[in-house]
């Protein structure tokens, strides 16, 4: 996995640098790039002219040290390469994603404007974490991925419960309404455990195809990761979905990982 880093020098790019590098070294190998965009028109009318610009341009440098020395202490193994510029942030960001072809962009939450201009996906560091869930136990089988995701980039969670109401006729009302209620238990038991971990948790419930609510709810809720069921060895409509917006990538305008397989019980 190839990953370049919008980096400002704030702590939220400092925690999507950390996140970045794990998510090369989780991948196998790859490369990492550092991207620190100096903004000199921020300074065309300001009253302190020249000694403003001196002093961002060293508190600039500085912090570009401090991702050398965190990207010094954790990337052995893989490949790391820093880059420097000036101009408008999102114009250079757009330039170098071009120039670089990256898989992921992690930025802070200060460049979420410029995440729908660029070609590959977008993570914001923090942002929100949409898991689906449905009446099945899925969700707590990958409660790691879930926690770590999480705390990872600082983000919250949306779980978001979904009610595949197309599979149920006129005559299954007392069905629709069972996997109604266990699928609200699961979102309620998801949203406890995490919020017990110190996580923040929203939590939606919503019915329909499983595929187009996912699509709806991470619009509606600014999401900045998707985390997909990988399959298991009893299918449900949350696997079907995940095939379906996988197989439909012109759709997904979000990241999107994928949780570990669930083992039958």
């Amino acid at each position: 996995m190839n990953i370049l880093v919008a980096y400002d020098g704030t702590l939220h790019a400092k925690k999507a640098l950390k996140y970045g590098i794990q998510k090369v070294q989780g991948s196998g190998g790859g490369s990492l790039t550092v991207l620190q965009v100096f903004d000199r028109n921020l300074f065309v009318d300001y009253d302190a002219g020249l000694r403003a610009e001196e002093m961002a341009r060293s508190e600039s440098a500085r912090q570009l040290e401090e991702a050398k020395t965190i990207t010094g202490e954790m990337t052995a193994g893989i490949t790391v390469s820093f880059i420097t510029d000036e101009g408008a942030a999102g114009e250079r960001i757009a330039y170098h994603v071009g120039a670089v072809r990256p898989d992921l962009v992690l930025a802070p939450p200060r460049f979420r404007n410029i995440a729908s201009s660029l070609p590959c996906p977008v993570t914001m560091v923090p942002g929100t974490i949409l898991v689906p869930v449905d009446n099945t136990k899925s969700s707590s089988a990958a409660l790691d991925t879930i926690v770590h995701e999480a705390l990872a980039t600082g983000s919250k969670v949306l779980a978001l419960g979904v009610v595949p109401v197309h599979l149920y006729s006129r005559e299954e009302k007392k069905e629709l309404e069972r996997v109604k209620k266990e699928t609200a238990s699961s979102v309620k038991q998801l949203k406890k455990t995490l919020a017990d971990k110190g996580i923040e948790v929203l939590e939606s419930i919503r019915s329909g195809y499983p595929d187009e609510e996912i699509l709806k709810a991470a619009g509606e809720h600014a999401v900045s990761l998707i985390l997909l069921p990988s399959g298991s060895t009893t299918p449900s409509e949350l696997t079907k979905a995940a095939a379906i917006l996988l197989d439909e990538s012109e759709r997904l305008h979000w990241p999107v990982f994928l949780l570990p397989p669930v083992a039958a019980a």
